[in-house]
Protein backbone atom coordinates (compact mmCIF):
# COMPACT_ATOMS: atom_id res chain seq x y z
CA UNK A 1 0.00 0.00 0.00
CA UNK A 2 1.44 3.94 -1.31
CA UNK A 3 1.86 6.21 1.59
CA UNK A 4 0.15 9.27 2.19
CA UNK A 5 3.23 11.01 0.95
CA UNK A 6 3.90 9.10 -2.15
CA UNK A 7 0.10 8.69 -2.92
CA UNK A 8 -0.29 12.56 -2.57
CA UNK A 9 2.99 12.73 -5.20
CA UNK A 10 1.63 10.76 -7.75
CA UNK A 11 -1.48 12.48 -7.69
CA UNK A 12 0.27 15.65 -8.18
CA UNK A 13 2.47 13.58 -11.22
CA UNK A 14 -1.39 12.93 -12.47
CA UNK A 15 -2.10 16.38 -12.64
CA UNK A 16 0.08 17.92 -14.73
CA UNK A 17 0.96 15.12 -16.81
CA UNK A 18 -2.84 14.54 -18.23
CA UNK A 19 -5.35 16.99 -19.29
CA UNK A 20 -7.99 16.20 -16.90
CA UNK A 21 -8.44 15.93 -13.36
CA UNK A 22 -11.20 15.01 -10.97
CA UNK A 23 -11.51 16.19 -7.11
CA UNK A 24 -13.72 16.25 -4.22
CA UNK A 25 -13.23 18.93 -1.77
CA UNK A 26 -14.36 18.97 2.30
CA UNK A 27 -13.57 23.02 2.21
CA UNK A 28 -12.17 26.08 0.53
CA UNK A 29 -8.67 25.69 1.83
CA UNK A 30 -8.35 22.41 0.76
CA UNK A 31 -9.80 23.22 -2.82
CA UNK A 32 -7.19 26.14 -3.27
CA UNK A 33 -4.53 23.98 -2.28
CA UNK A 34 -5.43 21.21 -4.51
CA UNK A 35 -5.86 23.78 -7.51
CA UNK A 36 -3.62 26.50 -7.41
CA UNK A 37 -1.02 24.45 -9.08
CA UNK A 38 -3.69 23.61 -11.59
CA UNK A 39 -4.37 27.23 -12.37
CA UNK A 40 -0.29 27.45 -12.97
CA UNK A 41 -0.40 25.22 -15.39
CA UNK A 42 -2.94 27.29 -17.42
CA UNK A 43 -5.95 24.51 -16.77
CA UNK A 44 -9.57 25.41 -16.56
CA UNK A 45 -11.27 24.53 -13.49
CA UNK A 46 -15.60 23.87 -13.12
CA UNK A 47 -15.90 23.96 -9.50
CA UNK A 48 -19.51 21.84 -8.23
CA UNK A 49 -19.78 23.59 -4.52
CA UNK A 50 -21.70 23.45 -1.99
CA UNK A 51 -22.04 27.53 -1.27
CA UNK A 52 -21.54 28.30 2.79
CA UNK A 53 -24.96 29.56 3.35
CA UNK A 54 -26.09 28.80 6.85
CA UNK A 55 -28.54 25.79 6.86
CA UNK A 56 -30.00 26.16 3.46
CA UNK A 57 -27.75 24.95 1.38
CA UNK A 58 -27.24 26.65 -2.13
CA UNK A 59 -25.46 24.66 -5.52
CA UNK A 60 -23.46 27.02 -7.68
CA UNK A 61 -21.38 25.59 -10.81
CA UNK A 62 -17.94 28.55 -11.12
CA UNK A 63 -15.31 28.40 -13.55
CA UNK A 64 -11.54 29.70 -12.97
CA UNK A 65 -8.67 29.98 -15.26
CA UNK A 66 -4.97 31.47 -15.24
CA UNK A 67 -6.90 35.11 -15.95
CA UNK A 68 -9.78 34.55 -12.99
CA UNK A 69 -9.15 32.68 -9.84
CA UNK A 70 -10.02 35.57 -7.22
CA UNK A 71 -8.19 33.56 -3.85
CA UNK A 72 -9.70 36.18 -1.13
CA UNK A 73 -13.60 35.59 -3.00
CA UNK A 74 -12.66 31.90 -3.02
CA UNK A 75 -12.01 31.77 0.77
CA UNK A 76 -15.28 31.37 3.08
CA UNK A 77 -17.60 30.43 -0.07
CA UNK A 78 -17.50 26.53 -0.91
CA UNK A 79 -18.71 23.93 1.94
CA UNK A 80 -17.88 21.84 -0.30
CA UNK A 81 -18.12 19.94 -3.41
CA UNK A 82 -16.20 18.74 -6.36
CA UNK A 83 -14.01 19.80 -9.57
CA UNK A 84 -12.89 19.24 -12.89
CA UNK A 85 -9.87 20.69 -14.29
CA UNK A 86 -9.30 20.18 -17.68
CA UNK A 87 -6.16 22.05 -20.05
CA UNK A 88 -7.40 23.50 -23.56
CA UNK A 89 -5.19 20.17 -25.46
CA UNK A 90 -8.40 18.01 -24.26
CA UNK A 91 -10.18 19.24 -27.15
CA UNK A 92 -7.52 18.61 -29.77
CA UNK A 93 -9.37 18.69 -32.62
CA UNK A 94 -12.17 21.28 -31.08
CA UNK A 95 -11.94 24.78 -31.94
CA UNK A 96 -11.85 25.46 -27.96
CA UNK A 97 -11.24 29.63 -28.90
CA UNK A 98 -14.65 29.41 -30.72
CA UNK A 99 -16.29 27.34 -28.13
CA UNK A 100 -15.61 29.76 -25.14
CA UNK A 101 -16.52 33.08 -27.56
CA UNK A 102 -19.67 30.94 -27.45
CA UNK A 103 -20.24 30.52 -23.68
CA UNK A 104 -19.97 34.19 -22.01
CA UNK A 105 -20.29 32.74 -18.91
CA UNK A 106 -17.07 31.31 -18.98
CA UNK A 107 -15.51 34.52 -17.65
CA UNK A 108 -18.27 35.64 -15.23
CA UNK A 109 -17.40 36.50 -11.73
CA UNK A 110 -18.54 34.43 -8.71
CA UNK A 111 -21.20 37.06 -8.09
CA UNK A 112 -22.54 37.05 -11.46
CA UNK A 113 -22.35 33.52 -11.80
CA UNK A 114 -25.85 32.09 -10.81
CA UNK A 115 -28.07 29.35 -7.91
CA UNK A 116 -28.80 26.43 -9.65
CA UNK A 117 -32.32 25.53 -9.03
CA UNK A 118 -33.27 22.69 -7.91
CA UNK A 119 -33.79 20.27 -11.33
CA UNK A 120 -30.43 22.14 -12.87
CA UNK A 121 -28.76 20.72 -9.48
CA UNK A 122 -29.97 17.30 -10.41
CA UNK A 123 -29.07 17.43 -14.23
CA UNK A 124 -25.42 19.23 -13.15
CA UNK A 125 -24.76 16.38 -10.53
CA UNK A 126 -25.51 13.57 -13.26
CA UNK A 127 -23.45 14.79 -16.04
CA UNK A 128 -20.87 15.23 -13.39
CA UNK A 129 -21.24 11.51 -12.21
CA UNK A 130 -20.84 11.00 -15.64
CA UNK A 131 -17.79 13.03 -16.11
CA UNK A 132 -16.11 10.98 -12.90
CA UNK A 133 -17.02 7.56 -14.32
CA UNK A 134 -15.27 7.98 -17.24
CA UNK A 135 -12.05 9.51 -15.70
CA UNK A 136 -11.53 6.21 -13.99
CA UNK A 137 -11.57 4.60 -17.19
CA UNK A 138 -8.25 2.93 -18.97
CA UNK A 139 -7.07 7.09 -21.13
CA UNK A 140 -7.26 6.10 -24.97
CA UNK A 141 -9.07 8.14 -28.27
CA UNK A 142 -12.47 7.08 -27.74
CA UNK A 143 -12.09 8.24 -23.92
CA UNK A 144 -11.26 11.87 -24.44
CA UNK A 145 -13.59 12.16 -26.73
CA UNK A 146 -16.41 11.09 -24.12
CA UNK A 147 -15.25 13.41 -21.88
CA UNK A 148 -15.32 15.98 -24.42
CA UNK A 149 -19.14 15.09 -25.03
CA UNK A 150 -19.95 15.07 -21.38
CA UNK A 151 -17.89 18.54 -21.10
CA UNK A 152 -19.85 19.89 -24.12
CA UNK A 153 -23.34 19.09 -22.54
CA UNK A 154 -22.80 20.20 -19.26
CA UNK A 155 -21.25 23.89 -20.84
CA UNK A 156 -24.47 23.95 -23.18
CA UNK A 157 -27.20 23.28 -20.56
CA UNK A 158 -25.18 25.91 -18.31
CA UNK A 159 -25.88 28.36 -21.40
CA UNK A 160 -29.52 27.63 -21.39
CA UNK A 161 -29.68 28.12 -17.29
CA UNK A 162 -28.28 31.47 -17.85
CA UNK A 163 -29.87 32.69 -21.11
CA UNK A 164 -33.23 31.31 -18.82
CA UNK A 165 -31.83 33.64 -15.70
CA UNK A 166 -31.34 36.76 -18.13
CA UNK A 167 -35.10 36.20 -19.13
CA UNK A 168 -36.48 36.34 -15.92
CA UNK A 169 -34.15 39.63 -14.47
CA UNK A 170 -35.35 41.15 -17.65
CA UNK A 171 -35.90 44.25 -15.09
CA UNK A 172 -32.72 44.03 -13.57
CA UNK A 173 -30.90 43.92 -16.12
CA UNK A 174 -32.11 46.37 -18.46
CA UNK A 175 -31.43 48.69 -15.54
CA UNK A 176 -27.59 47.06 -15.44
CA UNK A 177 -27.57 48.30 -19.95
CA UNK A 178 -29.31 51.99 -19.18
CA UNK A 179 -26.67 52.73 -16.81
CA UNK A 180 -23.98 51.68 -18.87
CA UNK A 181 -25.35 53.84 -21.47
CA UNK A 182 -25.34 56.76 -18.67
CA UNK A 183 -21.63 56.27 -18.30
CA UNK A 184 -21.00 55.70 -21.58
CA UNK A 185 -22.53 59.15 -22.78
CA UNK A 186 -20.47 60.84 -19.22
CA UNK A 187 -17.42 60.41 -20.90
CA UNK A 188 -18.05 62.96 -23.71
CA UNK A 189 -17.63 66.84 -22.60
CA UNK A 190 -20.07 68.47 -24.67
CA UNK A 191 -18.86 71.95 -23.63
CA UNK A 192 -14.84 70.98 -24.39
CA UNK A 193 -16.21 68.61 -27.04
CA UNK A 194 -13.60 66.23 -25.89
CA UNK A 195 -13.17 62.98 -24.39
CA UNK A 196 -12.27 63.18 -20.89
CA UNK A 197 -10.47 59.41 -21.03
CA UNK A 198 -11.08 56.92 -23.92
CA UNK A 199 -14.92 54.72 -23.11
CA UNK A 200 -12.69 50.97 -22.98
CA UNK A 201 -14.93 47.90 -22.58
CA UNK A 202 -12.86 47.33 -19.49
CA UNK A 203 -13.53 50.73 -17.90
CA UNK A 204 -17.02 50.63 -18.03
CA UNK A 205 -17.38 47.30 -16.45
CA UNK A 206 -14.96 48.55 -13.88
CA UNK A 207 -17.64 51.36 -13.10
CA UNK A 208 -20.64 49.18 -12.83
CA UNK A 209 -19.04 46.43 -10.61
CA UNK A 210 -19.21 43.46 -13.69
CA UNK A 211 -17.37 41.87 -15.65
CA UNK A 212 -16.44 42.74 -19.60
CA UNK A 213 -18.62 39.91 -20.71
CA UNK A 214 -21.41 39.98 -18.13
CA UNK A 215 -21.78 43.49 -19.43
CA UNK A 216 -21.61 42.62 -23.10
CA UNK A 217 -24.12 39.75 -22.86
CA UNK A 218 -26.76 42.08 -21.00
CA UNK A 219 -26.52 44.18 -23.44
CA UNK A 220 -27.47 41.50 -26.15
CA UNK A 221 -30.56 40.51 -24.26
CA UNK A 222 -31.72 43.56 -23.73
CA UNK A 223 -30.53 45.58 -27.02
CA UNK A 224 -29.63 43.02 -28.98
CA UNK A 225 -25.71 44.80 -29.52
CA UNK A 226 -22.80 44.06 -27.54
CA UNK A 227 -21.86 46.99 -25.30
CA UNK A 228 -18.60 47.36 -27.44
CA UNK A 229 -20.64 47.69 -30.17
CA UNK A 230 -22.43 49.99 -28.25
CA UNK A 231 -19.13 52.10 -27.05
CA UNK A 232 -17.74 51.97 -31.11
CA UNK A 233 -21.55 53.34 -32.39
CA UNK A 234 -21.52 56.12 -29.70
CA UNK A 235 -17.56 57.06 -30.98
CA UNK A 236 -18.54 57.14 -34.61
CA UNK A 237 -21.47 59.00 -33.54
CA UNK A 238 -18.82 61.91 -32.05
CA UNK A 239 -16.63 61.07 -34.95
CA UNK A 240 -19.44 61.93 -37.20
CA UNK A 241 -20.33 65.16 -35.00
CA UNK A 242 -17.15 66.73 -35.24
CA UNK A 243 -15.92 66.02 -38.79
CA UNK A 244 -19.26 67.65 -40.06
CA UNK A 245 -19.23 70.98 -37.44
CA UNK A 246 -15.65 71.68 -37.01
CA UNK A 247 -12.81 72.36 -39.33
CA UNK A 248 -10.97 69.69 -36.76
CA UNK A 249 -8.44 67.60 -38.58
CA UNK A 250 -8.49 63.75 -38.18
CA UNK A 251 -5.47 63.82 -36.34
CA UNK A 252 -7.02 66.32 -34.04
CA UNK A 253 -10.39 64.36 -33.96
CA UNK A 254 -8.37 61.24 -32.75
CA UNK A 255 -6.77 63.27 -30.27
CA UNK A 256 -9.86 65.08 -28.48
CA UNK A 257 -11.14 61.02 -28.12
CA UNK A 258 -8.39 60.30 -26.34
CA UNK A 259 -7.17 57.52 -29.68
CA UNK A 260 -3.75 56.77 -28.85
CA UNK A 261 -3.01 56.68 -32.52
CA UNK A 262 -4.89 58.78 -35.31
CA UNK A 263 -4.83 55.91 -37.19
CA UNK A 264 -6.98 53.71 -34.83
CA UNK A 265 -10.10 56.25 -35.14
CA UNK A 266 -9.84 55.84 -39.30
CA UNK A 267 -9.66 52.20 -39.20
CA UNK A 268 -12.54 51.99 -36.79
CA UNK A 269 -14.35 54.53 -38.68
CA UNK A 270 -13.81 52.62 -42.02
CA UNK A 271 -14.62 49.29 -40.37
CA UNK A 272 -18.10 50.29 -38.98
CA UNK A 273 -18.87 52.94 -41.82
CA UNK A 274 -17.06 51.30 -44.71
CA UNK A 275 -15.30 55.15 -45.56
CA UNK A 276 -13.20 56.98 -44.31
CA UNK A 277 -13.61 60.21 -42.19
CA UNK A 278 -12.11 62.35 -44.77
CA UNK A 279 -14.49 60.67 -47.10
CA UNK A 280 -17.63 61.08 -44.84
CA UNK A 281 -16.33 65.08 -44.20
CA UNK A 282 -16.27 65.00 -48.12
CA UNK A 283 -19.60 63.24 -48.62
CA UNK A 284 -21.58 66.07 -46.54
CA UNK A 285 -20.14 68.75 -47.68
Amino acid sequence: MLSGDKSSELKEVFKLNHTYYFEYFDNEDQFLRSSQRLIEERHFIIVFGVLDRGLQEKHKLVFFNQHYFPVSEIKKSFKEGSYFAFRSDLFHGYSLRNRLKDLGFLEYSMDESLLLRENDYKLVANIFELLIEETEMPHSEIHSTIIVSYLNLLLYHMKRFYQRSMESRLDEISRLHQHFLNELHAFFDNERMCMSTFPSLKSLSKKLRCTPRFLNDVSVVVSGSTAQSHIDSFIIGISKQLLAETDLSVAEIAERLKFEQPQSLTRLFKRKTQITPLDFRISII
